[in-house]
């Protein structure tokens, strides 16, 4: 049989004027190409059938320990780098609100470039630490709790609105799905869109957001639907407060440097252009920055193609999840944090963290790693008083605690947040 087939081969290939080695190299090729792209739904499918949502009507019993775990699994499996890519530019979008972008310019750190890089990891250990931790559990209450505290003086003075508050929920869960759709090796399912939906809807809930106050109506079949409405007000929220301003631009640059100052210096320029790109018209707009020209955008896109099908069809499913911060220890309590932007906030000094190849390739362009700045980075972890602004640094402990068990009284994880009551 391997003899046929290898004449069969030789005269293939001797009709063509190619090697055998060439037909031999392109099946084998193929061969990989498939069972790659295969291997790449069967986690999806798997998802799937263990939860038992096999279409649209049977999303409407998803419960919230279901989404959360849909949603961990996005972030740490499927699309590690792009979800977490998503929710940095759903932040950033939000700061092109006036009442947001205005006050964050007055008030935080972000703006002020000496300390935004802490500021900028502690949203990120925050949303993190929502994906990580199951509905019911102390710690996600704890991380929703402290950002309630830091929230709480600007809405009570009226500062941030309930309106504001939804619209930074909406570009939290809409922005995943929106660039799993444009770039990623594929978009996101029913199951995914409306897990997505579902997670934030209870994060907002614990953040004590009126959604009828906004929306009009406070019931809806699922997930996807909760997630149209607010797409459908938000495009009217936009239209009234995304806009142009000098607290805004300033905002706006000083962001973009910190981001860039993340990455070596030669790729800063090429980055600045891609990331104009990637903003569209209405961002950029907002901050105030230039357009770009036809050769940043011939480079983008051509290039997030390339990676998209080098995913799909080249690379093997994740094996082991994309770890953004820890377990707390059993002891202290605290959480590390293992994907840090610009300086090593909370980053344990492991051997591998310092001289594995990520942080030889860190030290090689001059860029910091994790151990670097000493004590004053946490390197043991943070715990959730130490996130925020550094005069709030170890203050509202009681407070904290307090909303923790508030928290803790507004999500039910195994409640169906979407199953509505029987009429009649």
């Amino acid at each position: 049989m391997a003899s046929l087939f290898a004449s069969s081969g030789d005269g293939l290939a001797s009709r063509l004027g190619l090697s055998p080695w060439v037909l031999y190299s392109a099946a084998g090729f193929t061969f990989y190409a498939i069972v790659c792209s295969s291997l790449r739904f069967q986690r999806l499918k798997t998802m799937r059938k263990r939860l038992n949502f096999p279409d649209r009507e049977s999303l409407s019993r998803m419960t919230n320990e279901d989404a959360q775990k849909i949603v961990s699994y996005i972030s740490t499996y499927e699309f590690p780098l792009l979800y977490d890519f998503s929710l940095r530019y759903a932040i950033f979008k939000t700061y092109a609100v006036d009442n947001i972008g205005n006050l964050l310019y007055k008030v935080s750190d972000l703006a002020r470039p000496t300390k935004a890089s802490k500021r900028y990891d502690d949203t990120q250990v925050l949303f993190a630490s929502y994906a990580e931790f199951p509905p019911g559990s102390e710690y996600l209450a704890k991380s929703v709790a402290r950002t309630n505290f830091l929230h709480a003086p600007y809405r009570q003075s009226g500062k941030i609105s309930n309106a504001d508050m939804l619209y930074v929920l909406f570009e939290s869960m809409y922005q995943p799905v929106r660039f799993m759709r444009l770039y990623e090796w594929r978009e996101m399912s029913d199951m995914e869109v409306a897990a997505v939906a579902t997670f934030w809807k209870y994060i907002g809930e614990m953040m004590e957001i009126d959604y009828e106050a906004e929306l009009g109506k406070k019931e809806w079949k699922d997930g996807i639907e909760f997630m149209e409405d607010v797409e459908r007000w938000a495009i009217e929220y936009e239209n009234k407060h995304l806009g142009p301003s000098p607290e805004i631009g300033k905002l706006g640059t000083v962001l973009v440097e910190l981001l860039l100052s993340a990455y070596p210096k030669f790729s800063r320029e090429p980055g600045y252009k891609i990331l104009m790109v990637l903003m569209g018209e209405r961002m950029r707009d907002a901050f105030s920055f230039p357009e770009p020209g036809v050769p940043e955008s011939a480079l983008t896109y051509p290039l997030l193609l390339a990676r998209k099908l080098f995913i799909r069809y080249l690379c093997l499913p994740r094996i082991y999840p994309a770890k953004f911060i820890s377990q707390p220890d059993p002891v202290t309590g605290r959480i590390k944090h293992y994907h840090y932007l610009k300086d090593p906030w909370y980053s344990p000094p492991t051997f591998w963290s310092r001289w594995g190849p990520e942080g030889l390739m860190r030290r090689a362009f001059g860029l910091k790693v994790a151990g670097d700045g000493g004590a004053a980075m946490l390197p043991d972890g943070f715990l959730f008083e130490d996130v925020g602004p550094e005069d709030k640094m170890g203050k509202g402990v009681d407070e904290t605690a307090r909303l923790t068990r508030l928290a803790q009284t507004k999500v039910s994880a195994s409640a169906c947040p979407f199953a509505l009551p029987r009429k009649g």
